[in-house]
This record gives C-alpha cells, structure tokens and sequence, in this order.
C-alpha cells in the first residue's frame, strides 16, 4: 500500500539537527543513571517521555513533507524504520537470551523467553500490563523490562501513517486529526492514571498523546503560514484550516531570534526541573507528563540556531551520546538486571555495567547499526532483519534447551522452593464470597465455622501455614481455624480502598454470625501501613492507628479474644540462597542482616505494643525465631523460608511453628 508520484520511490526526510542528538542525551542520561542510582536522580525516568515526544516530531515531519510532494512510500518508510531498529535490538535480544540460558534459574529463563517472544512482536508493553499486580517479581529484575517503550513507539510507527495518509486522502486537517487524537489519548490518561495505574502507563492509547504532541508541533512549524501580526490564534486557525500541498520554503514564517533562545532555555528549564523534582510515587504519567512533554516541545520549537541548542545542546559530547543512545538504552538495562539476578549489584558493580553499557553501546553503534543501516543491499537486509527478529521470536514462545544443563544444580534447590504463593486459595469456601485480589486459606476447618479465624493482607495468608504446621503437631490443641485476607487490605475498620472496606465488613459480618469464633488474630504487613514504605498506601500513620484501633476494640465488645501477629523480617533475597552457574561475588546473599531488617521493620512497634499492653492483647514476634542478633534466617536446610522479600513460605510457616511451640500454645489457647 503506497501513495507514489511517478519516478518516486523515496520519502523526504528532514534535515540533521545536532541539538535533537543532545536532547536524546540528556533523556538517556537521565535514563541510565535513574536506573543505576535512582536515590540521585528520582526522575530520570522521564527520560523516556523526551524520547516519545522526539519521535513523534521526527516520524511525523516525514510523513507531513512526503505527503505533501504526493511521494509518500509505505514500503520506504517501514523499511527504512526496520533497518534502523532491528540491528542493535536483535544483538540485544540475542545476548540476553543466550546469557540468560547459562545463568537463569529455570523459571526465570522461562520469563525471559517469553519477553523475548513479546519484545520481538513489539508487544513488551503488553506483557508487562498483564503481569502488574501486587506480588509480580520485581521490574529490576526482569532484563527486558525497559523495551515497553520501543514497543509503544513502534505501535505508534504502525499507526500514525496509516491515519495520516487515510486522513491526507480524503481531505482532511491533519493537524486536527492529530489533535483530536492527542485529546482523547491525554483525557483517557488523566482519567485512568488513578484507576487502572499499569494499563495508563503501559498501554498505547494513554500513551500515544506524548508522540502526537512532537507530531502537533512538527506540523506547526511546517506549515506555520498564519497572516504577520495575527498572534497565536491567527497561526492556530491557519493550522485547523490547512490542508498539506505544495508550497515554497520560504512560506514558513520563522520566530524571533529572542523567542527562540527564551524557549530552548524554558525547555531545558522544564526537564531539568523534572528530573530533580518528579519521583516514582507520583501518579505518572497523568498531568506530571506535561512537564517532560512541554520541555522537549520548547526545546525542539526553538530551533537548531537558538543559542543553547546550538551551543550546549549541539556539541559535541552530547551529540556522541545521543548518536549512541537507542543501543545505550537497550544494554544498560539487561546489565543491571542480569547483575541484580546474580548478585546485590553494590555500587562499584554498578558502575562497571554503566562504562560496560557506554562501551557496548559504541560497539553496536560502529560495527551494527550504522553498516546495516546504510550499508548496499538494503532490501535483502531488510529480509534477513525480519527473519532474524521472527527467530528470537520463536526462540521466545519454544524456549530451546541450549545451556540449560548447567542449572540443573541450582534447579535442584530450585525445585524444592518454587517461589510460588501455594497458600493463596478463594474466600468463596471460607465466607462465601470471592474476587481477584482474595488471599485466603481454608485451614483446617474446611467449610466449617472454624474457632480461630485469621484476617488480615497477605501477611495473614502467609502465616495460615504456621497455624496449620501447629494444629498438626499439637493435636492435643484442638486448633479449628480458616484464614481470610486480601493484598494490600489489612481489614481493618474504615481504612483502605472502597473494595478493602467492603471486604472489611464482609469479614466482620462472618465473625458476628459465628459464635463459635472465639479468637480472632489480626496480621498484617504492618510497617507498609505505618510508615507508607511502600506504593498504594496512602492513608497516614494516624489513621492507620485509629483503624487498628477501632479494630481491636470492635472484637473485644464482641467478646472475642483479639490476637496481633507482628510482621516477619523483610528485605531478605531468598533466590539469593540457590547457587548459580555464574556469580560475580563471593559474599554470603542469603541471609538477612538483622540491622536492615529491624529497619526495614520502621517504627510501628513503638506506637502498637504498649497499646496491646493496655488492652491485654496477646503478641506473637517472628523476629524471635528467626533473627540471632546478626542475622535473619533465610534458608533452614535445602528448604528457603521466603518466596519474596517479605512473604514467608510453607516452609517458613512451618519452621515458625516448631521453633515457637510455647509462644503459639500460649497464643492460641480456649479461653
């Protein structure tokens, strides 16, 4: 499908503008050392929305001018694209699967052949969407997290020029088209960011409005024929009624040398700002968006000839790193995840994968990319390209065995402690409801009213198999109790999310129905909600107190006994404990340091145990099994007593019941 004057087979492309190689420097850079240090730089990932609005500007001038000249050519500019991206990706891809065959444990190769399937398709973006959630494993350790932006881009690269041409042909405003879809794509943004938080920054459609804005703007300064002296509206109404055709070069009128330069500095201004001051917390993109956005917008609008473009922007260290910055952006990252996986990554490590990143990408930029990309024989390079990327491809969906004999090994620990959350259960059996976020554990009470009933966020779904190894051991303790939970929802009185709370009284409704319920235990991943350590909590440590309160008081006039489980020790690495083919360090990983996770533990103790003195609540303390002083076990045996860095496993539970015979009797005792 092509639009071709006669004798035309090329697309028009825009002139080189060194100043657009130093903005794609400031975004990698910004980009690189968040991913790195992120304490030094909190908003460095905004990186990523500069090099949005950058390929919009740039993809968009081409289609404009082409369209113009009636010369656009599908064929042309998605082979061009192809001999610009699939080089360095393939190398990329290529090296991580190969590394990731030798050093992954099986699990982890199987996640990262799968990304490699999905990263091939341009669909990455999807797959993390899909993975979002609250006990996903951690985005640092997935090496092609990072290509959910390449894949955003090369939706957009599929789309846009269809749209355009479609529009082109029959006689509509492209840059209104544009803008109605930048609208839509920012107000679908705006209203989701809260809401559905991994589909608004994962999904093309919240996304897309960042390259329309650079498309918007290459529109503008293309076709910028408004009558002199009309102002702002009179350039709007030209650029709403325009429709592209031919015209002299000189038909665009050019800004003022003084707006110029005040716009390349409000650009650099607005990024410089953002990357100082915004930080992950934020509901991002959302508005916060708008300042990267309107940054790379002043910046590209200024023009090549403004003084800081031409003089900072353009020189020449910046603009050998913007040249490099697609390979430089494509290996940082599986450095630094390749080097989390296999060790703690201290800092002088992740310095060496920095200069490793800046090297390699140097490497793939000389001896790859530019060959490939200009050198003869373009279509038959463009052929292999796309077989070689439908390889990887197929590699990913039927992961080879290549290498995959020397993890059998560390598989073998592997295999005993599956990382999996083999507790987690429907609360429809329990109490009659269900939903996606239940954490629930039938005990062994079954679809009977049980007499101790554990609530609480996954913690308590965690601890359902410590009470479980107890009643097993202890049958002369008659223990009968089912555990009710859900992520991130303590159960406490008034206090989480809409759903939380309406959960919250389902659980309490099921307690007041049930008087054989005599003890309710109430656990929790407390230090979250008392010192918001981690990202959906909101709520204040004041009303976390007030809920927990009401909490307990409320079980108490109901004449139940009220039982606190404090949380474990958190922050340990239990993947850390299986040894691997490969290791950069010879350092004890598995344990925990007992300083870090008594930090890791806040302040929450200080405020809720003279409180349960007051009201003679029973306590029970993880810490006192498991931490010696020094250390905080992690492995007892071949058996690993995590499945992440703060969720115990079947066998942590079971460990804590036989360690804690006369704690748990005590605690669980007929009143």
């Amino acid at each position: 499908m092509s639009s071709i004057l006669p004798g035309s087979t090329k697309n028009f492309h825009p002139s080189y503008r060194p100043d657009i190689d130093g903005l794609r420097a400031l975004a990698i850079l910004a980009v690189v050392i968040y991913h790195a240090f992120p304490d030094k730089l909190k908003g460095g990932f905004i990186g990523v929305d500069v090099f949005f609005v950058l390929s919009g500007y740039l993809i968009s001038s081409i289609i404009y001018k082409s369209l113009e000249r009636g010369a656009f050519s599908f064929t042309d500019f998605y082979a061009r694209r192809i001999r610009r991206i699939f080089p360095a990706l393939i190398v990329v891809l290529a090296s991580c699967y190969l590394f990731g065959c030798f050093a992954l444990l099986s699990d982890e190769f199987r996640q990262l052949a799968k990304h490699t399937a999905y990263s091939a398709g341009f669909a990455q973006n999807f797959a993390l969407w899909g993975e979002a959630g609250y006990f996903d494993n951690a985005s640092n350790l997935k090496p092609l997290m990072h290509l959910w932006s390449l894949a955003i881009e090369e939706q957009f690269y599929l789309l846009f020029p269809v749209l355009m041409w479609g529009a082109w042909r029959l006689g509509l405003n492209l840059f209104t088209v544009a803008l109605l879809g930048l609208l839509l794509s920012f107000g679908l943004n705006v209203a989701q960011v809260h809401t559905h938080p991994a589909a608004t920054f994962f999904l093309p459609l919240t996304r897309f409005w960042e390259l329309l804005a650079g498309a918007l703007l290459a529109h503008a300064q293309l076709y910028r024929t408004g009558q002199p002296g009309a102002g702002l509206a009179g350039w709007l109404k030209a650029c709403l009624r325009q429709r592209l055709q031919p015209r002299p070069a000189s038909a665009a009128a050019a800004l003022p040398v003084c707006l110029c330069n005040a716009l390349s500095v409000l650009g650099v201004l607005l990024l410089l700002a953002g990357f100082a001051r915004l930080n992950a917390t934020l509901a991002f993109p959302g508005w916060w968006a708008l300042l990267p956005v309107a940054g790379t917008l002043c910046a590209l609008a200024a023009g090549p000839h403004a003084w800081l473009n031409r003089h900072v922007l353009g020189c020449r260290p910046l603009v050998f790193i913007g040249a490099i910055s697609y390979p430089l952006y494509l290996w940082h990252w599986p450095l630094l995840a390749f080097s989390r996986i296999i060790d703690e990554l201290p800092t002088g490590e992740r310095n060496l994968a920095v200069l490793l990143s800046f090297v390699l990408a140097w490497l793939t930029y000389r001896f790859v990319e530019r060959p490939v990309r200009f050198g003869m024989a373009r279509r038959h390079t463009t052929l292999v390209l796309c077989l070689l990327l439908a390889g990887l491809a197929w590699l990913g969906v039927a992961p080879t065995s290549l290498g995959r004999a020397g993890v059998l090994q560390a598989d073998h620990r592997s295999g005993i402690n599956t990382f999996e959350y083999a507790y987690k259960q429907s609360c429809q059996g329990v109490i009659g409801t269900s939903g996606d976020a239940d954490w629930c554990n039938a005990g062994n009470a079954g679809g009977a009213a049980p007499d101790v009933l554990l609530v609480g966020d996954s913690f308590s779904n965690a601890y359902a198999d410590m009470f479980a190894a107890y009643a097993s051991q202890e049958p002369a303790a008659q223990l009968r109790f089912s555990q009710v939970g859900r992520g991130n929802c303590p159960l406490l009185l008034g206090y989480g999310s809409a759903e939380c709370r309406a959960f919250t009284a389902t659980v309490q409704n099921y307690v007041a129905r049930h008087p054989a319920i005599h003890t309710v235990v109430l656990a929790g991943h407390w230090p979250a909600y008392f010192d918001r350590q981690e990202g959906g909590v909101t709520a204040t440590a004041a009303e976390f107190e007030r809920a927990f309160h009401a909490t307990v008081e409320h079980y108490q006039g109901l004449h139940k006994r009220v039982v606190v489980l404090l949380a474990p020790p958190t922050g340990s690495k239990p993947r850390s404990c299986l040894a691997r083919p490969i290791t950069m360090t010879k350092k004890r990983l598995c344990d925990l340091p007992q300083p870090l996770a008594t930090e890791n533990d806040g302040a929450y103790r200080a405020s809720m145990l003279p409180y349960l003195a007051a009201r003679q609540v029973p306590v029970f303390d993880p810490f006192r099994a498991l931490c010696d002083g020094a250390i905080c076990k992690t492995i007892d045996g071949d058996q690993i007593l995590y499945v992440d860095i703060n969720h115990l496993s079947p066998f942590g539970g079971a460990y804590l019941a036989r360690h804690q015979v006369a704690a748990l009797r005590e605690l669980l005792r007929q009143p």
